[in-house]
């Protein structure tokens, strides 16, 4: 019993960091930086502005440009804006001011997006466990019964059956057919339902994050005034994270002289919505 807990636990803890490394991945992905120089790391960059929402963009004279994690506490201005800094990271650490250095926040708001991706990353792993028992239970619908003598019999069976085992006693002392009782819990079959709520989690994830999604599970064609309203959800999640990062870009260049960009990285095309019952009529 203790082993079968150990694996569920160990299931449940790779679904969860399963799916919360996805959309991590997607979130330190978004965006495409230009003219940073040689010195500064993107992918570090990135992965700081999701872990603490903010990072600080400085030169060093031993390390040239940097980007590092940054603390920002009082004394503040009038507009409440951190008047010192202290870069941080391992090894180093430098006091900066708004004097020789730009602090690049995540979003407006300058919080970080890890709660949020850790929210839907246990939505995610909640159905989807959720399914897997539903789908556990139409395999196995009944609850059995038996004399305490019986037990690890019982249980035996259930783990060869439960592993796709045909389990067959050599003697009719194997079961004790007269102290046995099976219950049918009839469980109903909703997997399906579940997966629908999994694909609105995740397009819900991806609307978030700025990335077009197809928010239909069903076979019929968006409306276009559905269609131009997941498009302006997309792009004002795009806007709330690109804008703060090239209100720094515009700082930067001011300050050191240099020519820094950033856009997001899904600015092609968009994909049309398609009809699935016009295809398949066309195909026949």
């Amino acid at each position: 019993m203790k082993e079968k807990k150990w694996e569920s636990a160990m299931l449940n803890s790779d679904t969860y960091n399963m799916y919360y490394n996805r959309l991590r991945d997607y979130a330190i992905s978004l965006f495409a930086w230009e003219g940073l120089p040689e010195s500064i790391n993107e992918r570090f960059l990135e992965v700081t502005m999701f872990e603490e929402g903010r990072a600080v963009f400085f030169q060093d004279p031993a390390f040239g440009f940097m980007a590092l994690p940054v603390m920002v506490g009082s004394p503040v201005n009038a507009y409440q804006e951190p008047t010192e800094y202290r870069a941080v990271s391992i090894n180093y650490n430098k006091d900066l001011t708004p004097d020789n250095a730009v602090v690049i926040y995540n979003n407006f708001s300058r919080t970080s997006l890890l709660p949020t991706i850790r929210q839907y990353a246990l939505r995610l792993y909640q159905v989807e466990r959720a399914m897997d028992v539903n789908i556990r239970t139409q395999k196995f619908p009944l609850l059995v019964l038996a004399d305490e003598s019986q037990r690890m019999t019982m249980k035996n069976a259930y783990m060869q059956y439960d592993g796709n085992e045909p389990f067959i006693f050599g003697n009719r002392s194997g079961f004790d057919k007269d102290s046995i009782q099976v219950l049918k819990t009839d469980a109903p079959f909703i997997a399906d339902k579940l997966m629908t709520y999994k694909h609105s989690i995740w397009n819900e994830a991806m609307s978030f994050l700025g990335i077009n999604n197809s928010k239909q599970d069903k076979k019929e064609r968006l409306v276009e005034a559905e269609v131009s309203a997941n498009d302006e959800q997309v792009l004002g999640s795009r806007y709330v994270l690109l804008a703060a990062r090239q209100a720094a870009c515009e700082q930067i260049n001011k300050m050191f002289g240099l020519n820094v960009s950033v856009d997001f990285k899904f600015n092609q095309e968009e994909p049309q919505a398609v009809d699935l019952e016009e295809q398949k009529e066309g195909a026949e």
